[in-house]
């Protein structure tokens, strides 16, 4: 019943707070994504924080580069 109510009253999140669900979001998918393809285990920190650090990186760099865009051309 809990999940229902979710749908009819949503939990408001402010808007400073969105952008720092994406570390959450980045870090469950290095995890799965890591743990699946890395061939040994004692690995698997290393190599997700380094994918979490190329996602993020990425996603700045894409975030500015569509700031820059749409400051320049609207």
């Amino acid at each position: 019943m809990i999940a229902w109510s979710l749908f009819i009253n949503p939990i408001v999140v402010p808007q400073a707070a969105v952008l720092w669900l994406i570390l959450p979001l980045c870090l469950s998918v290095a995890m799965v994504y890591k743990t699946v393809r890395v061939a040994e285990l004692h690995q698997l920190p290393r190599q997700v924080i380094v994918l979490i650090a190329y996602m993020t990186g990425g996603l700045a760099v894409l975030g500015a580069a569509l700031w820059l865009v749409q400051k320049l051309f609207i």
